[in-house]
């Protein structure tokens, strides 16, 4: 039963981990996308 609780709690670290990971992936992303939104804006509006 002892195998059962540490491989459950094991894989909700994992998932834990996971969705950090995706969450700090998806904030990068974003920047990323925002500043590039701004070189289009800054580009647009200097031709």
């Amino acid at each position: 039963m002892i195998y059962l609780a540490s491989v459950l709690i094991l894989l909700w670290i994992l998932v834990g981990g996971y969705l950090l990971f995706m969450l700090v992936r998806q904030r990068t992303l974003e920047r990323a996308l925002q500043s590039l939104e701004e070189r289009l804006e800054d580009r647009a509006g200097s031709e």
